[in-house]
C-alpha cells in the first residue's frame, strides 16, 4: 500500500500537470476573445422568405408579386432585454415570415415594429418569455483609423461566424448599384460576407459601434458598417414611447464626452411637458432612467417604453455635481388630428407623418424634420409633381418665401397662402435616400378644400 508521502507526491504532481494547462487558457485569452464573449449571446441570425429576381429595392412594382421565392438570410443584435432587436431594412425589406435565431438555438417568430429605408435601419421584436441578453452600446465619436474591431453574424449561412480586423477608414461614402446611398461609414477590414448584414461592429470593449451594412463586391478586405452615433439617433425615435407606447415625456438629449467620460445631456426640454413639470432642465446629465442606467439617448426610451400614462419613473440627474432624483408622470400623446392630416392627404394626395430631426441631419444639420411620405395617391398632385413613398418633405417656397413642413397644419397654411396669393405653384424641398431633391408642385388642379384648415 502507497505511503501517505507517496500519495501526497502523486497529488501533487497531477497539479503540476494541470496548471499548465489553465495557465495557456489564461494566456490564450486575447482581448478579442473576451470581448467576443461579451457579446456572442446578443447576436442573432436572421432567416426570412422574400421574392427574387429584382435589380432595386426602389421602388416597389408590380411584377415584385410575379417573382420566385427564394430564403434570405442576414444578422441583428439585442439592444434592449425585452426582445428589441436592430438589424438592416434590406434584410427584412418586402419579407415574410422572419424567424430569428438566438445564439443558444432558440428560434423565435419576429415582427417588424419599424423600418427606416433612408438610413437601412429596421427594428424587429420577438417574445422570448425571458429577460434576452442586450449589447453594451459605445459610440462611433472616438473610433480610431487603425485599431482593431470585430464583427459577428451569419456570414453565408454559417451563424456565429466571428471576424476580426482594423477600422480602415472613418467617414466613407458609398453608392451601391442599386442606388442606395450610404453616408458617413466605417470602412474595416473585418470579413463582411452576404448575412452579415445586420449584425454588429464591436470594439475590443465589447461595445456596439456599428451595424454592418455592406461589402464592395470584386474586392477583398473593404467592408462597410453604419455608425453607431447615426444609429443611436434613428433606434431611439424607432424604440421611442411616442411611436411604441403613444406616451409623452417632453425629453430631448444629445451624446457628448465630458473628458473621457461619455454623458447624456438634456438638450432641450419641451414646453408643458412631464418632464418639464418633473423639474428636468437643459443642461442636466442623465444618469438613471426608472431601473436603467443611461448610457446614451436610446436608455431614455428604453427606461420609460413601458411606464403608462399616469404612472411615475424616476429620472436620476446630475446638475451643478448634485445629483437629484425627479419623478416624472408619463402623459398620453397627443395625437394629431385625423382631420389634418385627412386634409392633406385629400388636397395633395399623400399621407404623411411628421418625424424628427434625426431622419435628415445627414443631409443638413439645419433641418427641423420633416413629413414622412407614407403614400400617394395615384394621379393626384402629388403623383404629378413625382413625389414618391418614402420620401421625407421638408419645405415648400412661393415667390417670396420660404418654410418648413414638420406638421401636416404648415402644409395647409401654406397651400390657404397660396390660393389666396393666386399662385399657380410651389417649389419643394425633399429628403430622398439621403439626398437633397427639389421640384415643382403645380396648384392649378388642386381641391378647393386647400382654402380650409
Amino acid at each position: 500500500m502507497p505511503s501517505l508521502s507517496c500519495l501526497l507526491m502523486g497529488l501533487a504532481a497531477v497539479a503540476a500537470l494541470a496548471a499548465p494547462a489553465t495557465a495557456d487558457v489564461e494566456s490564450r485569452r486575447t482581448p478579442v476573445a473576451v470581448a467576443v464573449q461579451k457579446v456572442q449571446a446578443t447576436v442573432v441570425s436572421i432567416s426570412s422568405e422574400k421574392r427574387a429576381g429584382t435589380s432595386s429595392r426602389w421602388p416597389y412594382s408590380s411584377q415584385e408579386t410575379e417573382r420566385p421565392r427564394v430564403s434570405g438570410m442576414g444578422s441583428g443584435v439585442i439592444i434592449d432585454s425585452r426582445g428589441y432587436i436592430l438589424t438592416n431594412h434590406h434584410v427584412v425589406d418586402k419579407v415574410q415570415g422572419v424567424e430569428v435565431h438566438l445564439h443558444d438555438g432558440t428560434v423565435l417568430r419576429a415582427a417588424v415594429v419599424q423600418q427606416d429605408p433612408a438610413l437601412d435601419l429596421a427594428m424587429l421584436k420577438v417574445e422570448a418569455g425571458r429577460p434576452l441578453a442586450a449589447i453594451a452600446v459605445g459610440s462611433s465619436a472616438d473610433i480610431m483609423v487603425g485599431e482593431t474591431v470585430i464583427t459577428i453574424g451569419n456570414a453565408f449561412g454559417y451563424e456565429n461566424t466571428v471576424s476580426a480586423g482594423i477600422v480602415s477608414y472613418v467617414g466613407r461614402n458609398v453608392t451601391l448599384a442599386d442606388d442606395q446611398v450610404y453616408r458617413n461609414l466605417i470602412q474595416t477590414d473585418a470579413c463582411i460576407n452576404p448575412g452579415n448584414s445586420g449584425g454588429p461592429l464591436i470594439n475590443l470593449d465589447g461595445e456596439l459601434i456599428g451595424i454592418n451594412v455592406a461589402v464592395r463586391a470584386g474586392a477583398q478586405g473593404i467592408g462597410f458598417a453604419l455608425p453607431i452615433d447615426d444609429v443611436k439617433r434613428v433606434a431611439a425615435e424607432m424604440i421611442s414611447t411616442r411611436r411604441l407606447s403613444a406616451t409623452w415625456h417632453g425629453l430631448v438629449s444629445a451624446d457628448a464626452i465630458v473628458g473621457k467620460a461619455r454623458q447624456v445631456i438634456v438638450a432641450s426640454v419641451q414646453p408643458g411637458s412631464p418632464a418639464q413639470a418633473a423639474g428636468v432642465m437643459p443642461g442636466d446629465q442623465v444618469v438613471r432612467v426608472g431601473d436603467l442606467d443611461v448610457g446614451s439617448p436610446l436608455d431614455i426610451e428604453r427606461g420609460l417604453l413601458e411606464v403608462r400614462p399616469g404612472q411615475r419613473a424616476d429620472v436620476v440627474v446630475r446638475r451643478g455635481g448634485q445629483v437629484q432624483t425627479l419623478p416624472l408622470e408619463m402623459a398620453a400623446l397627443q395625437r394629431l388630428s385625423p382631420d389634418t392630416a385627412d386634409q392633406v392627404l385629400k388636397t395633395l394626395g399623400v399621407k404623411v407623418e411628421p418625424i424628427g430631426k434625426e431622419y435628415v441631419a445627414a443631409v443638413s444639420a439645419k433641418f427641423r424634420g420633416g413629413l414622412y411620405v407614407h403614400s400617394v395617391t395615384p394621379g393626384s398632385p402629388a403623383a404629378r409633381a413625382s413625389i414618391q413613398k418614402g420620401d421625407i418633405l421638408v419645405g415648400l417656397k412661393d415667390d417670396t418665401q420660404e418654410w418648413e413642413t414638420i406638421r401636416p397644419d404648415n402644409v395647409l397654411f401654406i397651400l390657404k397662402k397660396a390660393r389666396t396669393d393666386r399662385a399657380q405653384s410651389l417649389l419643394y424641398y425633399l429628403v430622398r435616400r439621403n439626398e437633397f431633391v427639389q421640384g415643382n408642385l403645380s396648384l392649378v388642379d388642386l381641391p378647393v378644400a386647400t382654402v380650409r384648415r
